[in-house]
């Protein structure tokens, strides 16, 4: 889906390149539940609910202006398998997911690394995106030591083409380092 397509306001947007990967590396064709930690504009829970109607979707934020536009953009795509929540994460749930994405933390990685760990499935799947490096490194630790294994590392970096004076250029955009891993 197009970043355009969504409606974002003042909030960050998991960029549409990153966001692509990031759902194909968590396998929701074959995930019955997906939750979104962080999920800002709501672009990946989104697109996740869209692409499987049947799924069970959560979006977790803490900002109230972005749950607003969770909701926006919900309601905008028509989505019907996604509920919002307007919490700080970890929360106390008994539901389990069979895959996480992570999008934002809030600067409580090691809380919500040991909690997404409780809260998947057997055999789940989790991604988390970090634009900060030493965030990164901070989370690819945490996994490794919680045991989360097949753990895979990628940095996107992407360019959009501009007109630049009478000509064009790639204008670049923060490179996003992903993690993926299962439990």
């Amino acid at each position: 889906m197009k970043n355009s397509s969504f409606i974002t306001g003042k909030v960050p947007i998991t960029k549409e390149e990153v966001r692509a990967i990031a759902l194909s590396k968590l396998e929701i064709e074959n995930a019955k539940s997906f939750l979104d930690v962080g999920a800002g504009t709501g672009s990946v829970c989104i697109e996740a609910a869209l692409k499987n109607p049947e799924m069970k979707v959560v979006a977790v934020e803490r900002h109230e202006h972005a749950v607003e536009l969770i909701e926006a953009n919900k309601e905008k795509f028509g989505v019907k398998n996604l509920e919002i929540l307007e919490e700080y994460a970890p929360f106390e749930t008994d539901e389990k997911f069979d895959a996480v994405f992570i999008g934002g933390t809030a600067k409580k990685l090691e809380e919500i690394v040991d909690w997404t760990y409780e809260i998947l499935n057997e055999g789940g799947k989790l991604c988390a995106n970090f634009i900060i490096i030493d965030t990164f490194y901070k989370a690819l630790e945490l996994l490794r030591n919680k045991g989360f294994k097949d753990i895979d590392v990628s940095m996107v970096s992407v360019s959009k083409l501009e007109k630049l004076g009478s000509g064009d250029y790639f204008k670049p955009q923060n490179p996003i380092f992903l993690i993926s891993a299962e439990k």
